[in-house]
Order: C-alpha cells, then structure tokens, then sequence
C-alpha cells in the first residue's frame, strides 16, 4: 500500500470488528473496557456519584455480551 501521507483514524470498535487478526481484536477490546473503566472512574471522581445508571446499563450490555461470547468459544 503506497503511503500518501494522510492518516486514517479509525474507531477501537471498527478494530474489534475487523482487525486484521484475534490478537488485534482482543487487544482492540481490552483497550475498550479500559476506556469504559477510565470514564466512569472520571465521572465518579467529577461528580462524586458512584451509581451513573446509562453506563451501568451499557455495562451490563457488553458483559452479557461478552460473556455470550465466551461460551461459543
């Protein structure tokens, strides 16, 4: 692929879909619940609130699909 000097900024949820290899998605995803983690820790730490039930809801979300995930494997 020739470099034409522009860069291509893609989403770490494009990555999980479609890195070119497993390694790259798990690290695609283990970069995404970092990120998760890192921002209800922010929020936890603006606002003093320890209970932020959109993120609770999209946590649950994810664990079930991960988990889902895990048992096809």
């Amino acid at each position: 692929m020739k470099n034409s000097g522009s860069r291509k900024n893609t989403t770490i949820g494009w990555i999980r879909e479609n890195g070119e290899t497993i390694e790259d998605r798990e690290y695609a995803d283990q970069k995404y619940f970092e990120l998760i983690l890192n921002l209800w820790i922010s929020y936890v730490n603006y606002s003093g609130d320890t209970y932020f039930p959109a993120l609770q809801e999209e946590l649950y979300l994810d664990f079930e699909k991960y988990e889902a995930e895990e048992k096809t494997r």
